[in-house]
């Protein structure tokens, strides 16, 4: 309960994340030792199998999730997200993804950080207003200025933290910012929220909209189901 927001996720992410992180991507977890088919003491499987219910159970307090994202950067994807969850007159949530390159903090000019609740264990999101709060890992670090050195299965558990290990509450709307691509994070976000309806930001020009062509055909293969295309800067 006293440990800072950015030590409290590293703390789970040595205690809980790389497990199962390791365990869900490991080519041997068929044949693994651990395993409870195996006859093993199924400590991955069963974090795994806890973590889904927990974000089953945040999930079922969240009415409408919007996940926003480009095939291309620099396209105003985050400038997207910030505006629609400011213009929504609802109880709103941002979870941004993008653990290089968090930019929903600045862009709100948020200045309050992620706090521990001490009784519940849980993090809480920063508060922009009454009405919408923040989590980025921009929130969680003390130095602005550090790098995330990450690589897909710890960039996972984290987002898998950031739902489970959040206390956000009831909430109209959870918008999810994501980093341009079609990568480990947007499968995670999709895999483990898949009622999330998809808006995918694009410019005018070609160089963009033949990423955002891409992007759409990776929505269509892992069959989410898309909301829209947003041609921003038009």
């Amino acid at each position: 309960g006293n440990r800072r927001p950015a030590e409290f996720l590293e703390f789970r992410q040595h205690n809980e994340g790389d497990v199962m992180s390791s365990c869900s991507s490991c080519s041997s977890a068929s044949s693994c030792s651990s395993s409870t088919d195996k006859g093993g003491d199924g400590n991955c499987n069963d974090l795994m199998a806890r973590q889904d219910r927990v974000i089953a159970a945040t999930l079922g307090h969240i009415r409408h999730k919007i996940f926003v994202m480009s095939g291309k950067g620099g396209v105003g994807k985050s400038s997207v997200t910030v505006n629609t969850a400011a213009a929504l007159a609802f109880k709103v949530g941002i979870l941004d993804v993008d653990m290089h390159g968090p930019s929903v903090p600045n862009l709100l000019g948020l200045t309050s950080t992620v706090e521990v609740d001490p009784g519940s264990e849980l993090m809480l999101p920063a508060a922009y207003n009454e009405n919408l709060s923040v989590i980025s890992m921009d929130s969680l670090l003390q130095d602005k200025d550090q790098a995330i050195l990450w690589r897909g299965p710890k960039k996972s558990s984290a987002i898998r933290q950031f739902l489970a290990d959040v206390k956000w509450g009831n909430l109209d709307f959870l918008l999810i910012d994501s980093p341009p691509g079609t990568g480990d994070e947007h499968m995670t976000v999709l895999k483990s929220i898949p009622d999330a309806l998809c808006v995918v930001v694009t410019t005018p020009q070609e160089i963009s909209l033949a990423d955002v062509r891409k992007a759409l055909d990776f929505l269509v293969q892992i069959k989410a189901r898309v909301l829209g295309v947003v041609e921003n800067m038009s």
